[in-house]
Protein backbone atom coordinates (compact mmCIF):
# COMPACT_ATOMS: atom_id res chain seq x y z
CA UNK A 1 0.00 0.00 0.00
CA UNK A 2 0.91 3.62 -0.10
CA UNK A 3 1.71 4.95 3.56
CA UNK A 4 4.17 7.63 4.52
CA UNK A 5 7.33 5.62 5.84
CA UNK A 6 10.01 6.67 8.02
CA UNK A 7 8.69 10.22 9.05
CA UNK A 8 9.42 11.19 12.46
CA UNK A 9 5.79 11.34 14.49
CA UNK A 10 5.71 13.76 17.34
CA UNK A 11 2.84 13.05 20.31
CA UNK A 12 0.40 15.71 19.79
CA UNK A 13 -1.44 17.47 22.49
CA UNK A 14 -5.30 18.11 23.07
CA UNK A 15 -6.78 21.11 21.42
CA UNK A 16 -6.25 24.23 22.81
CA UNK A 17 -5.92 28.12 21.91
CA UNK A 18 -2.44 27.74 19.30
CA UNK A 19 -3.00 24.19 19.33
CA UNK A 20 -2.17 24.30 15.00
CA UNK A 21 1.01 26.53 15.85
CA UNK A 22 2.03 24.01 18.53
CA UNK A 23 1.77 21.34 16.07
CA UNK A 24 3.58 23.33 13.60
CA UNK A 25 6.90 23.87 15.85
CA UNK A 26 6.87 20.25 17.10
CA UNK A 27 7.33 19.15 13.33
CA UNK A 28 9.94 21.81 12.64
CA UNK A 29 12.01 20.64 16.07
CA UNK A 30 11.43 16.90 14.22
CA UNK A 31 13.19 18.12 11.38
CA UNK A 32 10.35 18.97 8.91
CA UNK A 33 9.61 22.04 7.41
CA UNK A 34 12.97 23.38 7.90
CA UNK A 35 15.75 24.35 5.17
CA UNK A 36 18.40 21.08 6.82
CA UNK A 37 17.93 17.88 4.27
CA UNK A 38 20.89 16.75 5.31
CA UNK A 39 23.37 17.50 1.91
CA UNK A 40 20.23 15.66 -0.04
CA UNK A 41 18.95 17.34 -3.19
CA UNK A 42 15.27 16.83 -4.70
CA UNK A 43 15.06 16.10 -8.49
CA UNK A 44 12.50 14.48 -10.36
CA UNK A 45 13.90 10.89 -11.16
CA UNK A 46 14.64 11.13 -14.96
CA UNK A 47 17.12 8.34 -15.46
CA UNK A 48 16.73 5.10 -16.20
CA UNK A 49 19.49 4.34 -12.92
CA UNK A 50 17.82 7.11 -10.90
CA UNK A 51 13.71 5.28 -11.12
CA UNK A 52 15.57 1.67 -10.81
CA UNK A 53 17.21 2.89 -7.36
CA UNK A 54 13.65 4.46 -6.18
CA UNK A 55 11.72 1.59 -6.77
CA UNK A 56 14.15 -0.48 -5.39
CA UNK A 57 14.25 1.43 -2.14
CA UNK A 58 9.98 1.53 -2.36
CA UNK A 59 9.93 -2.43 -2.48
CA UNK A 60 12.78 -2.91 0.12
CA UNK A 61 11.19 -0.59 2.73
CA UNK A 62 7.58 -1.93 1.93
CA UNK A 63 8.45 -5.40 2.18
CA UNK A 64 10.14 -4.79 5.75
CA UNK A 65 7.33 -3.21 7.23
CA UNK A 66 5.09 -5.75 5.70
CA UNK A 67 2.74 -3.54 2.91
CA UNK A 68 3.51 -6.13 0.34
CA UNK A 69 5.32 -9.21 -0.75
CA UNK A 70 8.77 -9.45 -1.34
CA UNK A 71 9.34 -9.69 -6.04
CA UNK A 72 11.44 -11.71 -7.19
CA UNK A 73 12.78 -7.88 -9.22
CA UNK A 74 13.20 -6.37 -5.99
CA UNK A 75 11.50 -3.63 -7.31
CA UNK A 76 7.64 -2.22 -6.69
CA UNK A 77 6.41 -1.67 -10.40
CA UNK A 78 3.12 -1.10 -10.89
CA UNK A 79 1.43 -0.27 -14.54
CA UNK A 80 1.23 3.29 -13.28
CA UNK A 81 5.11 3.48 -13.27
CA UNK A 82 5.00 3.08 -16.92
CA UNK A 83 2.87 5.93 -17.65
CA UNK A 84 5.21 8.84 -18.94
CA UNK A 85 2.70 11.74 -17.21
CA UNK A 86 3.49 9.77 -13.73
CA UNK A 87 6.43 11.40 -12.10
CA UNK A 88 8.54 9.99 -9.51
CA UNK A 89 10.73 12.66 -7.13
CA UNK A 90 13.70 11.62 -5.18
CA UNK A 91 16.27 13.07 -2.69
CA UNK A 92 19.64 12.28 -3.54
CA UNK A 93 22.46 12.09 -0.94
CA UNK A 94 25.55 11.15 -2.22
CA UNK A 95 24.12 10.31 -5.71
CA UNK A 96 22.03 7.93 -2.96
CA UNK A 97 18.17 7.64 -3.02
CA UNK A 98 17.37 8.82 0.21
CA UNK A 99 13.67 9.63 0.06
CA UNK A 100 10.98 8.79 -2.97
CA UNK A 101 7.20 10.22 -3.74
CA UNK A 102 5.63 9.56 -6.71
CA UNK A 103 2.41 11.51 -8.36
CA UNK A 104 0.03 9.55 -10.40
CA UNK A 105 -2.83 11.70 -12.66
CA UNK A 106 -6.55 10.24 -13.03
CA UNK A 107 -7.22 8.27 -15.98
CA UNK A 108 -10.28 6.70 -17.68
CA UNK A 109 -8.98 3.75 -18.44
CA UNK A 110 -6.36 3.33 -15.65
CA UNK A 111 -8.23 5.14 -12.76
CA UNK A 112 -5.62 5.41 -9.48
CA UNK A 113 -3.81 3.18 -6.63
CA UNK A 114 -6.45 4.13 -4.71
CA UNK A 115 -9.61 3.35 -6.21
CA UNK A 116 -9.05 -0.20 -4.85
CA UNK A 117 -10.27 1.39 -1.40
CA UNK A 118 -12.34 4.51 -2.27
CA UNK A 119 -13.51 4.23 -5.49
CA UNK A 120 -16.76 5.60 -4.22
CA UNK A 121 -15.40 9.06 -2.41
CA UNK A 122 -12.84 9.48 -5.59
CA UNK A 123 -15.76 8.76 -8.05
CA UNK A 124 -17.35 11.39 -6.38
CA UNK A 125 -14.58 13.76 -7.47
CA UNK A 126 -14.74 12.67 -11.19
CA UNK A 127 -18.24 13.56 -10.98
CA UNK A 128 -17.64 17.05 -10.82
CA UNK A 129 -15.04 16.87 -13.22
CA UNK A 130 -12.16 17.34 -11.52
CA UNK A 131 -8.65 16.79 -12.29
CA UNK A 132 -7.48 14.27 -9.83
CA UNK A 133 -3.97 13.05 -8.99
CA UNK A 134 -2.68 10.86 -6.50
CA UNK A 135 0.76 10.96 -3.97
CA UNK A 136 1.35 7.44 -3.39
CA UNK A 137 5.01 5.75 -3.23
CA UNK A 138 6.01 8.53 0.15
CA UNK A 139 9.39 7.13 2.22
CA UNK A 140 11.97 8.32 3.78
CA UNK A 141 15.38 5.94 4.60
CA UNK A 142 16.21 5.99 8.21
CA UNK A 143 19.32 8.25 7.74
CA UNK A 144 17.34 11.20 6.54
CA UNK A 145 14.38 10.68 8.63
CA UNK A 146 14.96 13.70 11.17
CA UNK A 147 15.00 16.35 7.67
CA UNK A 148 13.25 17.96 6.02
CA UNK A 149 13.29 15.78 2.78
CA UNK A 150 9.83 14.95 2.79
CA UNK A 151 8.13 18.22 3.30
CA UNK A 152 10.43 19.33 0.26
CA UNK A 153 9.46 16.64 -1.85
CA UNK A 154 5.65 17.41 -0.65
CA UNK A 155 6.09 20.67 -2.01
CA UNK A 156 7.86 19.46 -5.22
CA UNK A 157 4.57 16.92 -5.53
CA UNK A 158 2.22 20.18 -5.20
CA UNK A 159 4.04 22.30 -7.87
CA UNK A 160 4.02 19.16 -10.03
CA UNK A 161 0.52 19.18 -9.77
CA UNK A 162 -0.26 22.32 -10.30
CA UNK A 163 1.79 22.38 -13.99
CA UNK A 164 -0.23 19.69 -14.73
CA UNK A 165 -3.66 21.41 -14.05
CA UNK A 166 -4.98 19.23 -11.24
CA UNK A 167 -7.23 20.39 -9.21
CA UNK A 168 -7.33 17.80 -6.27
CA UNK A 169 -4.73 15.78 -4.70
CA UNK A 170 -5.72 12.71 -3.13
CA UNK A 171 -3.74 9.87 -1.03
CA UNK A 172 -4.38 6.77 0.87
CA UNK A 173 -2.19 7.34 4.08
CA UNK A 174 -2.10 5.52 8.04
CA UNK A 175 -4.08 7.29 10.13
CA UNK A 176 -2.19 8.51 11.97
CA UNK A 177 -0.10 10.52 9.51
CA UNK A 178 -3.80 12.21 9.09
CA UNK A 179 -2.88 14.84 11.50
CA UNK A 180 0.35 15.77 9.64
CA UNK A 181 -1.94 16.28 6.41
CA UNK A 182 -4.68 18.07 7.73
CA UNK A 183 -1.24 20.71 9.14
CA UNK A 184 -0.85 20.87 5.22
CA UNK A 185 -4.73 22.14 4.64
CA UNK A 186 -5.57 18.62 3.53
CA UNK A 187 -9.18 17.07 4.76
CA UNK A 188 -10.29 13.66 5.19
CA UNK A 189 -12.96 11.97 2.84
CA UNK A 190 -14.65 9.04 3.84
CA UNK A 191 -14.23 6.67 6.75
CA UNK A 192 -11.04 4.54 7.49
CA UNK A 193 -10.57 1.41 5.38
CA UNK A 194 -8.25 -1.60 5.18
CA UNK A 195 -6.27 -1.13 1.82
CA UNK A 196 -6.28 -4.98 1.72
CA UNK A 197 -7.90 -7.65 1.50
CA UNK A 198 -5.13 -10.28 2.47
CA UNK A 199 -4.46 -8.54 6.02
CA UNK A 200 -5.75 -5.25 8.15
CA UNK A 201 -4.16 -1.93 6.40
CA UNK A 202 -6.26 0.72 7.98
CA UNK A 203 -5.82 3.82 5.95
CA UNK A 204 -7.56 7.18 5.30
CA UNK A 205 -8.34 8.84 2.01
CA UNK A 206 -6.92 12.61 2.22
CA UNK A 207 -7.28 15.80 -0.15
CA UNK A 208 -6.00 18.95 -0.71
CA UNK A 209 -8.38 21.06 -3.22
CA UNK A 210 -6.22 22.58 -4.95
CA UNK A 211 -8.20 24.57 -6.91
CA UNK A 212 -9.13 26.45 -3.47
CA UNK A 213 -5.51 27.39 -2.52
CA UNK A 214 -5.52 30.77 -4.42
CA UNK A 215 -8.95 31.95 -2.38
CA UNK A 216 -7.91 30.54 0.36
CA UNK A 217 -3.98 32.31 0.67
CA UNK A 218 -5.87 35.58 -1.06
CA UNK A 219 -6.69 37.32 2.50
CA UNK A 220 -3.53 36.05 4.23
CA UNK A 221 -1.06 38.70 5.60
CA UNK A 222 1.14 39.22 9.01
CA UNK A 223 -2.00 39.68 10.78
CA UNK A 224 -3.25 35.82 9.87
CA UNK A 225 -2.47 32.80 11.89
CA UNK A 226 0.94 31.03 11.68
CA UNK A 227 -0.30 27.88 9.95
CA UNK A 228 -1.61 29.87 6.89
CA UNK A 229 1.26 32.33 6.75
CA UNK A 230 3.23 29.31 6.41
CA UNK A 231 0.96 27.27 4.25
CA UNK A 232 1.06 30.52 1.96
CA UNK A 233 4.99 30.60 2.00
CA UNK A 234 5.40 26.52 1.82
CA UNK A 235 2.96 26.30 -0.94
CA UNK A 236 3.40 29.38 -3.25
CA UNK A 237 5.41 32.38 -1.86
CA UNK A 238 8.89 30.56 -1.34
CA UNK A 239 8.29 27.15 -3.04
CA UNK A 240 10.95 26.89 -5.48
CA UNK A 241 10.12 23.77 -7.48
CA UNK A 242 7.41 25.89 -9.61
CA UNK A 243 10.65 26.66 -11.37
CA UNK A 244 11.98 23.63 -12.06
CA UNK A 245 8.82 21.18 -12.95
CA UNK A 246 8.42 22.28 -16.50
CA UNK A 247 12.24 21.05 -17.36
CA UNK A 248 12.38 18.08 -15.59
CA UNK A 249 8.70 17.38 -17.28
CA UNK A 250 10.62 17.55 -20.64
CA UNK A 251 13.78 15.47 -19.53
CA UNK A 252 11.59 12.86 -17.84
CA UNK A 253 10.07 12.05 -21.59
CA UNK A 254 12.95 10.94 -22.89
CA UNK A 255 12.84 7.99 -21.24
CA UNK A 256 9.29 7.22 -22.53
CA UNK A 257 11.10 7.64 -26.21
CA UNK A 258 13.46 4.88 -25.85
CA UNK A 259 12.95 1.79 -25.85
CA UNK A 260 15.96 0.21 -25.42
CA UNK A 261 15.57 2.43 -21.73
CA UNK A 262 12.01 0.88 -21.72
CA UNK A 263 13.00 -2.76 -21.90
CA UNK A 264 15.56 -2.97 -19.40
CA UNK A 265 13.45 -0.96 -16.61
CA UNK A 266 9.81 -2.60 -17.54
CA UNK A 267 10.84 -6.14 -19.23
CA UNK A 268 14.60 -6.84 -18.23
CA UNK A 269 14.15 -5.23 -14.34
CA UNK A 270 10.54 -6.15 -13.52
CA UNK A 271 8.97 -7.74 -16.26
CA UNK A 272 5.92 -5.36 -16.02
CA UNK A 273 4.73 -5.49 -19.69
CA UNK A 274 4.87 -9.49 -19.23
CA UNK A 275 2.24 -9.38 -16.50
CA UNK A 276 0.64 -6.67 -17.39
CA UNK A 277 -3.09 -7.59 -18.99
CA UNK A 278 -4.14 -6.98 -22.36
CA UNK A 279 -6.05 -3.92 -20.93
CA UNK A 280 -3.38 -2.56 -19.50
CA UNK A 281 -0.60 -2.87 -22.31
CA UNK A 282 -2.94 -1.20 -24.56
CA UNK A 283 -3.04 1.67 -22.03
CA UNK A 284 0.64 1.64 -21.96
CA UNK A 285 1.08 1.24 -25.56
CA UNK A 286 -1.84 4.57 -26.36
CA UNK A 287 0.82 6.74 -24.18
CA UNK A 288 4.49 5.03 -25.79
CA UNK A 289 3.19 5.44 -28.86
CA UNK A 290 2.67 2.17 -30.86
CA UNK A 291 5.89 2.60 -32.44
CA UNK A 292 7.94 2.61 -29.15
CA UNK A 293 6.00 0.28 -27.95
CA UNK A 294 6.26 -2.45 -30.41
CA UNK A 295 9.97 -1.70 -30.62
CA UNK A 296 10.40 -2.29 -26.56
CA UNK A 297 8.32 -5.69 -26.63
CA UNK A 298 8.20 -7.51 -29.75
CA UNK A 299 11.93 -6.32 -31.38
CA UNK A 300 13.19 -8.47 -28.24
CA UNK A 301 11.24 -11.54 -28.51
CA UNK A 302 8.47 -11.22 -26.73
CA UNK A 303 4.63 -11.26 -28.10
CA UNK A 304 2.69 -8.39 -27.08
CA UNK A 305 -1.10 -8.78 -26.34
CA UNK A 306 -2.11 -5.77 -27.95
Amino acid sequence: MDKMVGIARPSWRSKGDGYEDRRMSLLQRAGLFSNDTQGAKVTRAASLEDLTSAYRLVHDVFVQRGYIVARESGLRVRVFEALPETATFVAKAEEQVVAVTTVIIDSPDLGLPSDIAFKAEIDTLRAHNRKICEGTNWLVAESHRHSAVMSELMRCSFAHSVAEGCTDFVGAVSPGHAKFFNLLGFEQIGEQKSYSAEIHDPVVLVRLDLSGLADRFRGVDHRTNQVERFLKSYYVDENPYHRFVGGWRVVSRRLFQDPLGLHELFVQKSSLLTGCSARQQEAIARRWGREVFERTVTAYGLAAST
